[in-house]
C-alpha cells in the first residue's frame, strides 16, 4: 500500500514508480470512508466491436490517434492512446453527467465519473457517481434518476447532437499545433465539465463520436455511435 505515482490515462498505480514506504515499522493504514450512490452503465462489447470497424469511426479515430502522438512527442509521454471505445465512453459520461445533473438534485461539480474500458477482456462501462465524507452524497438524487435511465441517456445523445459554438466546434479537427490536439468536436459549450469531475482532465472528448453533429452531410461519413445503433435517428 506504499504511496507511488498514478498514471494519468488508466488512473493506476504506475508500475515503473519505485515505492515510498510510509514508515520504517507500519502501524497504521491511511483509509478514508466515503458515502455516495452511482450509476453504472454497461455497453455492448459486440456493439462497441461492429461500431469500430466502421469506416468513418476508423478514420475518426485514426485522426485523434495521430493528433495524440505528435502531441505525446512533443512532450516525451510515456502512455499511449487510450483508443475509441475509450473516448466514445468518455464523451458518452460528460454528457450523461451534465443531463443527470439538471435534475438529480447534485451540482454538476459533485458528480464524478469512471471509465471502464477493458478491450481484452469485451468489458466497456460507466460509472456516475457521487461520494463525500458527510451525508451529502447520499441524497438518493442519482438512484431516484437511475430509475429513469434510458430517459437520461437518450437526453444525452441528444445534447451530443449540438452545441452553442457550432459549427466551429462541430467541424474541429485535431492537427499539430493545434489549441486542443486532444479533442475532437468538444469545446466549452458542449463537453467540458468541472476538471474534480473528470479523469482525464478534460480530454480525449469527441461529440463525432457519439451523436451525429452539423458536420455530416452524407451517412457514410458519419461515425456517430448513436447513428449506428439507431439508423432511424440518422434519416
Amino acid at each position: 500500500i506504499d504511496p507511488t505515482m498514478v498514471d494519468p490515462t488508466t488512473g493506476e498505480p504506475d508500475e515503473a514508480a519505485t515505492l515510498a514506504p510510509i514508515a520504517a515499522e507500519v502501524t497504521w493504514y491511511p483509509a478514508v470512508e466515503s458515502r455516495g450512490e452511482g450509476i453504472f452503465l454497461q455497453v455492448s462489447a459486440t456493439m462497441i466491436g461492429a461500431w469500430l470497424s466502421r469506416p468513418a469511426v476508423t478514420a475518426r479515430v485514426s485522426a485523434l490517434s495521430s493528433a495524440f502522438e505528435k502531441w505525446r512527442a512533443d512532450r516525451k509521454m510515456y502512455w499511449g492512446f487510450p483508443g475509441g471505445p475509450y473516448v466514445l465512453l468518455h464523451t458518452l459520461s460528460h454528457l450523461l453527467m451534465q443531463s443527470l445533473a439538471m435534475r438529480c438534485g447534485y451540482p454538476s461539480s459533485s458528480i464524478r465519473e469512471r471509465i471502464f474500458c477493458m478491450p481484452d477482456d469485451g468489458s466497456f462501462g460507466i460509472l456516475i457517481y457521487t461520494g463525500s465524507s458527510d451525508a451529502e452524497g447520499t441524497l438518493g438524487g442519482l438512484v431516484a434518476a437511475g430509475r429513469r435511465i434510458a430517459r437520461h441517456v437518450r437526453r444525452a445523445l441528444e445534447y451530443g447532437a449540438l452545441c452553442s459554438s457550432d459549427p466551429v466546434c462541430a467541424y474541429h479537427r485535431p492537427v499539430e499545433h493545434d489549441h486542443q490536439p486532444l479533442h475532437g468536436a468538444a469545446c466549452h459549450g458542449c463537453l467540458l465539465v468541472a476538471e474534480t469531475s473528470c479523469e482525464q482532465r478534460n480530454e480525449f472528448l469527441d461529440r463525432a463520436l457519439v451523436s451525429r453533429t452539423v458536420s455530416v452531410h452524407d451517412e457514410r461519413d458519419d461515425p456517430s455511435f448513436w447513428s449506428f445503433i439507431n439508423p432511424d435517428a440518422a434519416a
